[in-house]
């Protein structure tokens, strides 16, 4: 069992190395895609509330921002009661990016809940709580080598 848990993660590593098509030419890797999911989901959000919702740095969220401000997928803007604030909001392209990115998680999570349409009750309850271990496992490292 723990050499499957092992190929699991060690897929799930690989994944989130690559780069993601979206249309136009444009391949974005699971960052930036997390970023403008982030955003999609929370049209108009500051740096720090992202920086939050990702659990990264606000700087680390002021430079993700950046850079796909720069390929085009997310504008930033002061609002007019506070300058020395930035919200994020996606740009046309950022909002086909979203959808694009959108359809692929549903996609993906309803051949999973069709798939599991074949286990009992009780198999689904079992292996809840084997994840909740393994889960628990991570979060315990993670705290320990991150400070999370």
């Amino acid at each position: 069992m723990t050499g499957k848990i092992r190929r699991i993660i060690d897929k799930h590593i690989r994944i989130e190395k690559l780069r993601v098509p979206i249309g136009n030419d444009l391949a974005l890797n699971p960052g930036e895609l997390q970023f403008i999911r982030a955003v999609g989901h929370n049209e108009g959000v500051n740096i720090n509330t992202l920086g939050s919702i990702l659990s990264v740095t606000r700087s680390a969220a002021s430079q993700m921002a950046g850079k796909l401000v720069k390929k085009g997928l997310v504008k930033k803007q002061a609002p007019p009661h506070n300058k020395k604030e930035t919200l994020i909001f996606l740009t046309p392209m950022g909002k086909d990016a979203f959808k694009v990115h959108e359809e692929f998680h549903q996609r993906h999570f309803n051949e999973l809940l069709n798939r599991l349409d074949d286990f009992s009750d009780a198999q689904i309850v079992t292996a809840v709580m084997v994840l909740s271990v393994v889960e628990g496992i991570m979060d315990e490292r993670m705290a320990e080598l991150f400070n999370f």
